[in-house]
């Protein structure tokens, strides 16, 4: 039941509109002085408001002018009423905003149709406005979950590869405001940013992190490693995840990026920890075994010599005691630097602790590169090392073997190596020995 306001100066016609609105099932109500209509609505505003067009005192257009200034009274449907039929106060009653005339004589029939419509309309038109105020706070929600993750997302038209929406954490990645960034194809607003995008050649290269989505509707995920924009590393997981329509078409894909480059860069520093010695840097015990198991299985694969070599400091305690243990580890740094500088890249120097070393080299042609590359070793190792405001020297024995004229497994090289570096000690230290010199011996 709807609650309509009668204004009219004719007391006959109001009492015949309100019996056909009581009739119809609504409640009526009316006022004879239009100057008081303001302070009525005001008071009690109606569900619905029959305006006479011709009053005395203040006219249904001057009243009607004066609802629509009024903010809060202005959605109040009106349906003008007036016997007259100039075109032109009908097309500005209209224009003032009225929603329906009605001609006086006043047909019943038609009146409350025209009721009836005006109310089923305002009732439309609430129901929108209620859907909009719906949608619109549930768009301002997710905007507020959205820009509070800590992930880079957006919204991208599969067809078009157009931006329709972004986070707080995308645009921040973009350095750009909103409005610069929505509608842009993606392909062209991250070609020149440090993305994983900015080589895509559209969605049809099968490098686009949209491919897979497009062309099973499911979600996929990369693994982007590359450099941010001031050459630092940058390393991103990247989800896209399809949004279906009615038929099962996507016609929608969300974009998710993580920075996972802090997690990644520690993962990588806890491995090096893992495998390598903290001191030099140098791989540790661990990866040494690990590079000579990989060595040998190269050697017996393309029939090529493998030596593994064993060096020891020669009185290196003395600089420990005599210095102090700092002095010693610059000491080691040092060695290690000059031992790196001996060898190939495919070649492994490792520290196993101490003051021993070791080194493989693989794709050895004979016995004779190998004791060049220890006197290279040897005379890189003599020269001074300034350390602790002094000139220090020391020395250091090498022991060799062979795979596979040595042995052919790990344990045995290492142990021939090690009875090797024994003999070179026992030559007066500073020198080189192979484990066939041993045999020779014998």
């Amino acid at each position: 039941m709807a609650r309509i306001l009668v204004v009219d100066d004719d007391g006959q016609a109001i009492e015949q509109t309100a019996r056909l609105i009581s009739n119809a099932g609504h409640s009526a109500d009316f006022l004879l002085e239009s100057p008081y209509l303001l302070d009525k609505l005001e008071a009690s505003p109606p569900d619905l408001l029959l305006l006479d067009v011709n009053m005395p005192e203040v006219d249904g257009v001057t009243l009607l002018k004066r609802i629509q200034s009024t903010p809060h009274l202005k959605e109040i449907p009106i349906i003008m009423i007036t016997g007259e039929t100039d075109e032109g106060l009908i097309q500005e009653c209209f224009q003032l905003g009225a929603v329906d005339f009605v001609n006086k004589p006043i047909r019943p029939l038609e009146l409350l149709s025209r009721i009836r419509i005006a109310l089923e309309t305002k009732a439309h038109i609430h129901a929108i406005q209620a859907q909009k105020s719906a949608l619109q706070r549930a768009k301002s929600f997710t905007d507020a979950i959205l820009d509070s993750m800590e992930e880079a997302i957006c919204v991208i038209d599969p067809e078009s590869n157009r931006i329709l929406e972004a986070n707080r954490v995308f645009l921040e990645q973009l350095h750009l405001p909103r409005h610069r960034v929505l509608g842009e194809r993606c392909i062209e607003l991250l070609a020149q940013k440090s993305h994983a995008c900015h080589q895509c050649a559209g969605p049809d290269d099968q490098s686009c992190i949209l491919h897979n989505t497009l062309h099973s509707s499911e979600a996929a995920s990369h693994d982007y490693s590359g450099q941010g924009e001031r050459g630092e590393p940058l390393h991103a997981l990247i989800h896209t995840l399809p949004i279906r329509d009615a038929t099962g078409r996507t016609d929608r894909i969300v974009c998710l990026e993580r920075d996972v480059t802090q997690s990644r860069e520690m993962e990588n520093r806890l491995k090096h920890l893992a495998f390598h010695d903290p001191l030099t840097h140098l791989p540790n015990r661990q990866l040494f075994h690990d590079r000579l198991h990989q060595a040998l299985a190269q050697g017996r694969r393309h029939t090529q010599t493998v030596a593994v070599m064993l060096f020891d400091l020669d009185h290196f305690k003395g600089i420990n005691d005599t210095l102090g243990h700092a002095a010693g580890d610059q000491l080691l740094r040092e060695v290690a630097s000059r031992l790196k500088a001996c060898v190939r890249e495919s070649d492994t120097v490792a520290r196993l602790g101490g003051d021993e070393f070791t080194a493989i080299l693989t794709n050895v042609t004979d016995d004779s590169q190998v004791r060049k590359v220890a006197k290279k070793m040897l005379k890189a190792l003599g020269r001074k090392y300034p350390i602790a405001g002094r000139k220090i020297s020391i020395t250091c024995s090498i022991g060799v073997s062979l795979y596979p004229h040595d042995g052919d497994d790990m344990a045995g090289l290492i142990e021939k190596a090690d009875k090797a570096l024994y003999l070179a000690k026992d030559a007066g230290r500073n020198t080189v020995r192979l484990f066939s010199d041993l045999e020779e011996r014998s």
